[in-house]
């Protein structure tokens, strides 16, 4: 294979590997949306796609097993074999295994393997498509298929063409079918026939056409040519052509709702629609129970609604399209030197102090330091990226683990818009991982419990993200049993994790959990009951600099939320100094300073606080700092879980945009620091971890 091939396929690759994971994003979608046409397009046009790409790379087995699994699709498509849970099934696994050969190019190379071929046999088998004559075993070919959509351009229009023939339409020689059939190849189209005006059999006529069309057609091609179809009709005929996308773009919404457009193309008046919508029913119900609209005009408006709403899909995408892909390496090393610029320009304003030049470089100084806030905060923005492709990936799990449990259990989603730094996704990953498995496996109950405890028998678990200032929360709550605090404590004294008479608050108690080895679960399996999965999430929590908290209710539902930063490479701190160390606080945690006169003892202690008390921690007793304290020092109050500390330090020394830097085997289990990073003049503060201080602190106060 020679450089460029690999080049190549390379890219081919990253392609394919996008659309795969748009591919089971869709399946899901088409299992909750079975009859929606535009999701089951867009499945085929991705499995299209990969074949063809493959193809032209040389892929053949890639590209003869993407055919065969196209081919099942494109019956379903045209409705030759039915649609069923196996079958989309079936197309996971297909698209498991594309996935796999793509991760081992050599695999996609050559004829099709034994395994292949035995899957996709089972695969046609559980679909009832019959590969030799393409049509459903045991039925007959349907008599129509669905054609393919026409080639749309960036200018189409959606227009609502009402064509009713007058009775001597007939008599003039006139084929109302024949203009009906060139109307709808002029574009994408549905017809929908009115035959309110139809007689019984006795009453009806040769030569008289009592039944009248709506077509809904989008189309590049202008109104003038529209209407030209029926210039030899025009005294035959009533005809009327409104342009729905205009209609759409005055109403000012994204896809105008039922109502709208019932009021809009006059089928409704306004005051009619507000007392329709004030009943329990269904718009559409109610309406036609007040008999204020036709079947037909429900129809046509619905058909109407599902034609803007693709027109707005293919927008969004063309959007999509004006991106440029990048190696998320490139995107790693610009945050890099980003990070080294803003150390250089804290070295050249701690420079300039000490040299005494300030005055003719200060304004130089500030003008750089503009910029660099501005290409610091532009790198910051092209390395978010939204949660819901990370959410949208759990929708396969609790798919195919509550299939194994026996459970039905559904995944609910929101705040997916919500964009966090690429780095903090990729560790959120596992995290969210093990707590939704244990909420699959022992958080929701059998449907019978549910049932015995008037439980809907589907469980629910929803997964949300909330921005809250420097931080995201990421919500997972289950509607299910909720920890039995009972069962915690005894496990945790038979571990010998506690003592039996120590008393420990609901937190506390909940928090047990989190310790290595710890599972209320009797028996593992190959879901949960090991004792390592909220370990696992704890620790990578601290590692990330986030937190985690627990809520739960017996038999209502257990609530975790995950409260990470926004960003792992830079933040806003507060630099502090204690003794000859340097500090940065993080900004996200300050609420206030203020200063404090010693009393000349070491340690913790109190401080009067906006009128109340205020307990504090002494960082040159947390990090035995030598030397005497000064008579006049200063506490940062910070915010931890919702309750207020100080920490005492000797001088504040202003606002510091910390650039991260990992920390050395020396100092990495040091209580109390998460990170390090660099000063203007080259020396090293560490970042606090001020969660951990005020842990440890209370824990050596209770002891």
């Amino acid at each position: 294979m020679t450089q460029q091939n690999s080049q190549f396929i390379e890219t081919f690759k990253e392609e394919a590997l996008e659309l795969l994971g748009k591919l089971e994003e869709q399946l899901l979608e088409l299992e909750e949306q079975p009859d929606n046409p535009e999701i089951l397009s867009a499945v085929f046009r991705a499995m299209h796609t990969i074949k063809g790409s493959a193809a032209m790379f040389g892929l053949d087995r890639i590209s003869t097993f993407a055919h065969e699994v196209e081919s099942i699709l494109s019956a379903l498509r045209d409705g030759k074999i039915s649609f069923s849970r196996a079958l989309i099934g079936n197309t996971l696994i297909a698209r498991d295994m594309i996935l796999g050969m793509l991760e081992r190019v050599e695999d996609g190379t050559g004829g099709m393997t034994a395994e292949l071929s035995v899957f996709l046999e089972e695969f046609r088998r559980e679909s009832g498509y019959d590969r030799t004559t393409r049509t459903p075993v045991g039925k007959s070919e349907r008599t129509g298929a669905i054609p393919e959509p026409l080639t749309r351009l960036n200018t189409v229009q959606t227009w609502h063409i009402t064509f009713k023939p007058r009775e001597g339409m007939l008599l003039r020689g006139l084929n109302p079918y024949k203009l009906i059939e060139e109307l709808c190849a002029m574009g994408d189209s549905s017809c929908i026939p009115e035959l309110g005006a139809v007689p019984p059999n006795e009453e009806l006529t040769e030569d008289c056409c009592r039944t009248g069309w709506e077509v809904i057609l989008t189309t590049a091609i202008e109104e003038n040519a529209i209407r030209d179809i029926f210039i030899f009709a025009e005294g035959d005929c009533e005809l009327q052509v409104e342009n729905v996308t205009e209609m759409n773009e005055r109403l000012g919404t994204e896809t105008a709702k039922l109502g709208e457009l019932l009021v809009s193309s006059g089928k409704i008046d306004r005051e009619s629609l507000n007392l329709a919508l004030g009943s329990q029913k269904k718009l559409g119900e109610e309406l036609l129970a007040r008999k204020l609209v036709t079947p037909t005009d429900i129809t046509v408006a619905l058909e109407e609604q599902k034609r803007l709403q693709k027109a707005q899909a293919e927008r969004k995408n063309r959007i999509e399209l004006d991106t440029i892909r990048v190696k998320s390496e490139k995107l790693d090393d610009l945050m890099a030197l980003v990070g080294e610029l803003v150390t250089v320009h804290a070295l050249i304003s701690e420079t300039t102090k000490q040299s005494g030049h300030e005055d003719g470089l200060s304004s130089a100084i500030e003008q750089f330091g503009r910029l660099m806030d501005d290409l610091r905060n532009n790198t910051m923005s092209i390395r978010m990226v939204p949660v819901g492709s990370t959410f949208s990936s759990f929708k396969r799990l609790v798919r195919d683990l509550s299939a194994e449990l026996g459970k039905q259990i559904e995944l609910v989603t929101a705040g997916g818009e919500t964009e966090l730094d690429k780095s903090v996704i990729e560790k959120l990953h596992d995290p969210l991982i093990h707590i939704i498995r244990n909420s699959l496996d022992h958080g929701i109950e059998s449907p019978d419990i549910r049932a015995a405890r008037g439980k809907s028998a589907t469980g629910t678990i929803r997964l949300e993200a909330i921005q809250s200032g420097a931080s995201v929360h990421i919500i997972v709550a289950d509607d299910g049993n909720g920890l039995d605090r009972g069962k915690i404590k005894e496990k945790a004294i038979a571990k010998k994790l506690i003592k039996s008479d120590d008393h420990l608050d609901d937190d506390q108690l909940l928090r047990l959990i989190l310790l290595p080895g710890f599972s209320t679960k009797a028996t593992a399996n190959a879901i949960s009951g090991r004792g390592v999965g909220m370990d696992v999430v704890n620790r990578q929590m601290e590692q990330i600099g986030g937190t985690l908290r627990l809520e739960s209710a017996e038999t209502v539902g257990t609530t975790i939320t995950l409260v990470i930063p926004l960003t792992l490479a830079i933040i806003d701190g507060l630099l502090v100094r204690a003794g000859d160390e340097y500090f940065v606080i993080p900004l996200s945690s300050v609420i206030a300073c203020m200063e404090h006169r010693s009393q000349g003892t070491p340690g913790n202690g109190v401080a009067v606080y906006q009128g109340r008390l205020l307990p504090y921690i002494d960082l040159r007793s947390f990090f035995d700092i030598p030397g005497p304290a000064p008579a006049l020092a200063q506490i940062v109050v910070v915010s931890v879980k919702e309750k207020q500390y100080g920490l005492l330090v000797d001088q504040i020394l202003g606002g510091n945009q910390a650039v991260i830097k990992p920390l050395g085997a020396i100092y990495r289990n040091v209580k109390g620091i998460s990170s390090a990073t660099i000063r203007g003049n080259g020396s090293i503060a560490f970042i606090i971890d001020v969660e951990q201080i005020a842990v440890e602190a209370n824990a050596a106060r209770e002891g």
